[in-house]
């Protein structure tokens, strides 16, 4: 496997206010419009919105290949932050991170994520060529975030 970073961010300036930008990505069951990757995602556990602890399912897919992640809301501020885990309760998750800045003319939005290299067992937690899908997606969600924010 080839040795790559686990974070990487996308930032994208949005002719928008932040609270607008962050009801848009905060909604987890519109991530599916934003995410090549996700498909669908939907709150669980009696979980109705983007509040610390609030439990989500995301279903995700990449060619023929399929999976489910459950997740956890861990950080969560109107027009400032909106981060989870993904895998909640495994000792290996990913954490996505929003942040959301006021430039002056509308927001400016940043996302993050720290993804594992290892899991538990010393095996490699992600595919050859991961990485870089991971950090190509992230450019188009906030890219699909600032259309949707802009219309």
């Amino acid at each position: 496997m080839t040795s790559f970073p686990e974070t990487s961010s996308a930032s994208i300036d949005i002719n928008a206010a932040p609270e607008v930008v962050w009801n848009l990505l905060s909604d987890v069951t519109r991530m599916g419009e934003w995410s090549p990757e996700c498909v669908r995602a939907e709150w669980v556990d009696g979980a109705s919105g983007p509040e610390v602890g609030a439990h989500f399912h995301g279903y995700n897919k990449i060619g023929d290949f399929e999976w489910d992640v459950p997740c956890e809301v861990v950080a969560s501020e109107p027009g400032s932050v909106f981060e989870f885990l993904a895998q909640r309760g495994s000792p290996v998750q990913t954490q996505w991170r929003f942040e959301l800045l006021s430039n002056g003319a509308g927001t400016t939005l940043t996302e993050s994520f720290n993804a594992p290299l290892i899991n538990v067992d010393g095996s490699p937690a992600n595919f050859e060529g991961r990485y870089e899908m991971v950090v190509e997606g992230i450019g188009t969600t906030i890219a699909n975030i600032k259309a949707a924010a802009e219309a």
